[in-house]
């Protein structure tokens, strides 16, 4: 199975490496982190350029229409910098529930507004006190004129602040989820702005009886979109957990080569060469995950693999690269010393992004309890997944 990306993948991920890396200088994060937008301005004006925004959506809203493999390289390149460019929460993520539940006039209307960057669109589905793949405790009611009443509460919501429209995951009175489509400077909304662990920007939302629309007619099956969705940010967001794993130990290796004591490099100590090279080793396991992972998805996507392996891969890459996120996070910060815990720190923004990772699209141990539920254990998986000319 051939995991390497193409020469134009390739090439796509080394323009987005280059056009993140202007702007995210040392420090870059921490700036981005502590501006009212959350991210840098003008590296999102270029990513639209280039046309990320529109990566991931269809040709006939004026995206791309690229495929998983594309997502991964870019989310890597963003990943290397430490970037808080919402392409994923904010783009990507909407535009699949868009896609598989908007009707045409919706379609139409945020998939392109999305692929221009002209804005972003936040998937409020976390809410307090409940499990990620519970039903929402945010009810909806449908008035006879079609209007959408939401009421409930949803945190952490990411990038909320900035967000056009809200995608919030409600109860019908039938116990059917649904998506309603609100947005964020409708009637009844109440925002508490924040920050995760990582510095991110995120919302404690308050629906009360806030007008919306329903995505669609709701009578499409709301859940498996959801479980579609939230699957493939899954496996891209291990893209961003690569990139970022690569710049940490390479920010480290620099480190080990400069920091001196007792008058000589701290390269110089074996044990401590010996910790890098381990560190090493988990970054090349879990990219060989991730792109195992994007194989699948680009093989669900294109129609060659049926959609059931799509949850139970992406709940297996998201819970081994997570356990790596987390032993690479701990090692690099270990390795810098105290320095690595600091805001100012470049290694302490990739540490915190890291384990931040881990907490995202319900967490790592949210999916490792999806899998020991299922029977994927006992399947072993096809090694030649969408490779029918091996041997």
């Amino acid at each position: 199975m051939n995991l390497d990306l193409n020469d134009d993948q390739q090439l796509l991920f080394e323009t987005v490496d280059s056009a993140v890396g202007r702007d995210y200088t040392m420090g870059g994060r921490a700036s981005a982190t502590s501006s009212d937008l959350g991210w840098n301005a003008r590296t999102w004006s270029t990513l639209t350029e280039l046309g990320l925004t529109g990566l991931t959506i269809d040709e006939d809203h004026g995206g791309v229409g690229a495929g998983p493999v594309e997502l991964y390289a870019s989310l890597q390149a963003i990943g290397r910098h430490a970037a808080t460019e919402p392409l994923l929460d904010g783009v990507a993520l909407p535009g699949w529930i868009i896609t598989d539940l908007g009707d045409a006039t919706q379609q139409k209307e945020l998939l392109g507004a999305l692929a221009a960057g002209e804005t972003t669109i936040a998937v409020a589905h976390a809410e307090p006190d409940r499990a990620w793949d519970a039903a929402p405790a945010t009810t909806v009611t449908v008035t006879e004129d079609g209007t959408a009443r939401v009421s409930g509460v949803k945190a952490p919501v990411a990038h909320a602040d900035q967000a056009s429209h809200l995608l919030v995951t409600v109860v019908d009175a039938e116990g059917c989820t649904q998506v309603a489509l609100v947005e964020t400077s409708a009637a009844g909304i109440t925002r508490a702005d924040g920050r995760t662990a990582d510095w991110s920007h995120a919302s404690q939302v308050t629906f009360t009886d806030a007008q919306g629309v329903l995505l669609g007619d709701g009578t499409a099956d709301a859940a498996a979109a959801l479980r579609s969705a939230f699957a493939r940010a899954r496996i891209a967001v291990t893209g961003e957990a690569v990139g970022l794993m690569e710049s940490g130990l390479r920010l480290t290796v620099d480190y080990l080569k400069t920091r001196k004591q007792f008058g000589v490099p701290l390269s110089t100590f074996q044990a401590l060469v010996h910790r890098a090279v381990d560190v090493y080793a988990q970054v090349e396991l879990a990219r060989s995950m991730a792109l195992r992972a994007t194989a699948v998805a680009e093989a669900v996507v294109t129609g060659a693999a049926d959609t059931d392996i799509l949850t139970e891969t992406a709940d297996d890459a998201f819970v081994f690269v997570g356990d790596a996120a987390i032993a690479v996070a701990e090692e690099i910060v270990q390795l810098h010393g105290g320095i690595g815990m600091t805001y100012e720190s470049e290694i302490g923004h990739h540490a915190a992004r890291l384990v931040g990772i881990t907490a995202t699209l319900g967490g790592v141990e949210a999916a490792r309890r999806r899998a020991v539920a299922s029977d994927a254990a006992l399947r072993a998986p096809s090694a030649l997944l969408n490779n029918a000319d091996a041997a």
